[in-house]
């Protein structure tokens, strides 16, 4: 069976809360805060880690086809929900926040030996808290990002 052992049958994808932005975004610096005082448990659910460009049509009078001219791209929001713990420091933080501060956020994806983070920055645009009689009591998280995604491969 060829090709198998390449299959991402275990990847698994934790996230990380980092109280202050990371301005160097390399391995050593990464993997020292994706450690286990800073992960955010029990996440039942990751949005998409997304950007959007706008690119507009511009005419060219006399030709065929109409030339492209792109935007600036866009880091569209991260959303990832939470069972809350009010015993959690990492939740309550979350809770907390003002969203004034900027913060890094990491997303390890981990298969056997093989570490791959993908590291961001923003500010806590939402933290909604719910409570329902018959469900768990959950938080809903927004990250209004202000950049890109850094992506870094463990050595």
């Amino acid at each position: 069976m060829s090709g198998i052992s390449k299959r991402q049958v275990g990847l698994i994808a934790s996230l990380f809360f980092s109280a202050a932005k990371i301005d160097t975004k390399d391995e050593t610096t990464v993997a020292a805060a994706a450690i286990a005082n800073n992960q955010v448990i029990d996440v039942a659910d990751m949005g998409a880690l997304s950007k959007s460009r706008s690119v507009i049509d511009v005419p060219v009078y006399g030709e065929d086809f109409q030339s492209k001219l792109v935007g600036q791209a866009s880091a569209d929001s991260f959303t990832f929900n939470v069972t809350y713990n009010n015993d959690n420091a990492i939740h309550t933080a979350l809770r907390d926040d003002d969203g004034k501060t900027e913060h890094s956020f990491i997303v390890k994806f981990e298969n056997g030996a093989e570490v791959t983070y993908a590291v961001f920055d923003g500010y806590i645009e939402t933290s909604d808290l719910t409570a329902p009689l018959d469900d768990r009591i959950q938080m809903d998280a927004s990250v209004a990002r202000t950049g890109g995604v850094t992506w870094v491969d463990k050595a």
